[in-house]
């Protein structure tokens, strides 16, 4: 500490003055004693009447969004302070939020930090520890504001609504007729009220309008059931060497999907969000250190659900995708979709998923390419594979536009019989 040199200084001076007798050294002693008494009793009142609040814009960000937080200081003293200091102790990667400032009487300062949400995952913003002393450094204090907030980073999500997926054209599959006592997206008429009926089945327009109670009959849904398949097989995932600095939501995405892993994740994240605005059920089935199933469901709240997984996921898994998909088969029925996110180069996934697809579940595998991310291993034996079974594939490359790379020629459509197709739904990447 700077205090006790001084202390170390004065007491060697002390020593020649009383060795030496001369005036000066005695002058300088008392100096150095004023010095260190004024810096202490200063570093006390340093801090006194010092608010620090922050506040952030939200909770929730996408990679490649800017996370906007404000901070506030507030001298509610009578004394002015000539410097504090305001260090940031946030796990966010790259948020710059410490700052030094100085007040006068009464005074506030504030400024707002910007950052670029780099990584997926949950990250704690705060706490904050404020510094500040004399104006030597001799004395410091601090003080921590314990305060945190949590932000969840989900995956980036890319606008698929204007483009033409292969998925997009799964067939909804026949309609039912068939009623059924549950509430579904599917009214297929209304009759009068009788007694035992729920009351969220009314249709009070149709009662306003007869004059008597009506209620809503409904059918079983007959839309496909959209399973996503993510493969975690960490033996298959490759990171590419990335150099770029994150100037712009464009640039941000472009520099940070760095790998087959923040691809996948992505272009699972992007399917679920198209398919469930379009009010798809949509399940999920990924491997991590050990498989996770997200049953499938409806609306936002399963969005959210999706996301949140997403976020944390990490391909760590050792299993292999034909594993995955042969020990959760039973998921997949006739009114299914699978759709397979997977950079494998292990062309035994390939017949696992034609043999889903003989059982008329509808299949679509995306690959992304681990040899153009820097991977020794090509895609190319999968691909032909794919090709002599009939599964319709996509193949997407490092460094691809995702809104081009998921769509698809209007004439190629992804049909029920897929076991005597010989075609592939594969658009070249454009930058192939």
């Amino acid at each position: 500490m700077a205090w006790i040199r001084v202390v170390v200084l004065a007491s060697v001076v002390l020593f020649l003055s009383q060795l030496n007798r001369w005036v000066v050294f005695d002058k300088l002693f008392f100096v150095l004693l004023g010095v260190l008494a004024v810096s202490f009793v200063w570093s006390r009142f340093a801090l006194q009447g010092l608010v620090v609040t922050r506040r952030t814009t939200t909770d929730r960000a996408h990679v490649g969004e800017q996370l906007v937080e404000w901070v506030e200081v507030q001298n509610r003293s009578r004394l002015g302070k000539l410097w504090v200091e305001v260090l940031d102790r946030s796990e966010l990667p790259g948020h710059r939020l410490s700052r030094v400032v100085s007040l006068g009487p009464n005074a506030t300062v504030s400024w707002r930090a910007k950052t670029w949400c780099t990584r997926r995952g949950r990250f704690r913003l705060g706490p904050i520890v404020v510094r500040s002393g004399d104006p030597f450094g001799l004395f410091e204090r601090r003080v921590l504001v314990p305060v945190t907030h949590q932000l969840v980073v989900y995956p980036a999500v890319v606008d698929l609504s204007t483009v033409r997926l292969p998925a997009g054209e799964l067939p909804g599959g026949s309609q039912l007729q068939k009623r059924t006592p549950y509430v579904t997206p599917n009214v297929s008429g209304i009759r009068q009220y009788q007694p035992g009926d729920s009351f969220n089945r009314i249709a009070w327009s149709a009662s306003a309008r007869t004059g008597q109670l009506m209620v809503k009959e409904f059918e079983l849904d007959p839309s496909t059931d959209v399973w996503l398949v993510l493969d975690g097989d960490q033996r298959h995932h490759v990171r590419a060497a990335v150099t770029g600095e994150v100037r712009s939501a464009a640039s941000a995405v472009e520099v940070l999907l760095d790998s087959t892993e923040e691809y996948a994740v992505t272009i699972a994240a992007s399917l679920a969000r198209f398919f469930l605005d379009q009010n798809r059920a949509v399940g999920l089935i990924a491997q991590g250190p050990r498989s996770v199933v997200l049953p499938t469901d409806r609306g936002a709240r399963q969005l959210v659900k999706i996301l949140d997984f997403l976020a944390e996921f990490h391909a760590s898994g050792t299993v292999s995708l034909q594993e995955l998909l042969l020990a959760e088969q039973a998921h997949f029925g006739r009114q299914s979709a699978i759709i397979v996110i997977t950079p494998s180069t292990d062309e035994t996934w390939v017949r696992a998923l034609a043999e889903l697809a003989l059982r008329s579940v509808r299949a679509l595998a995306v690959i992304v390419e681990p040899s153009t991310f820097g991977g020794s291993e090509s895609s190319l034996l999968v691909v032909s594979e794919l090709t002599a079974l009939g599964v319709p594939f996509v193949l997407v490359k490092y460094g691809d536009d995702l809104r081009r790379a998921l769509a698809m020629p209007v004439g190629l459509v992804l049909s029920g019989r897929q076991g005597g197709q010989r075609g592939a739904a594969h658009l070249a990447p454009p930058h192939s």
